[in-house]
């Protein structure tokens, strides 16, 4: 095996700081005047969650293919070779993920047509060095997203 490169990784602590200060400020807000607001509370507790459960996941990426470290352990996703298209995807408040776009036939899902989301991460740690992907992109002969 080659050089492994990093992707794309979970960054936990803003993700997990921002919204419980959010909720410190909403339930003393709600103590001192009276105010509760149930929806804000079940959206920050369901941020503080998904962020606590994607705390470790990255997405790395070897000679053969991609591997995926999230709850689970770490695993192979997709050779390079079966990928067709692949790329980030912004998932707003929730993080990001790998859309690959595997090879197949039109109808197959996952497919060509039809995209896996293989790795979810929760807001990407800031890249201090260039984005690796579009140079493995190049070299394995994959196209990006928007490629036709």
């Amino acid at each position: 095996m080659g050089e492994v490169h990093v992707l794309g990784q979970s960054r936990a602590w803003p993700a997990i700081a921002i919204p419980s200060a959010a909720l410190v400020v909403m339930i003393v807000v709600g103590v001192l005047f009276d105010l509760f607001n149930w929806t804000v509370m079940a959206f920050g507790a369901a941020s503080i969650i998904v962020a606590f459960t994607r705390r470790r996941n990255a997405v790395f990426a070897d000679d053969l293919g991609l591997l995926i470290r999230d709850r689970g352990g770490l695993r192979r996703s997709y050779a390079w070779n079966e990928i067709e298209r692949m790329g980030w995807v912004d998932a707003g408040m929730w993080g990001s993920s790998l859309a690959v776009y595997p090879r197949g036939g039109p109808y197959d899902v996952p497919g060509p047509n039809a995209s896996i989301n293989v790795g979810r991460i929760w807001r990407p740690r800031r890249r201090h060095l260039a984005d690796p992907l579009p140079t493995l992109l190049e070299t394995h002969g994959i196209k990006t997203l928007f490629d036709r």
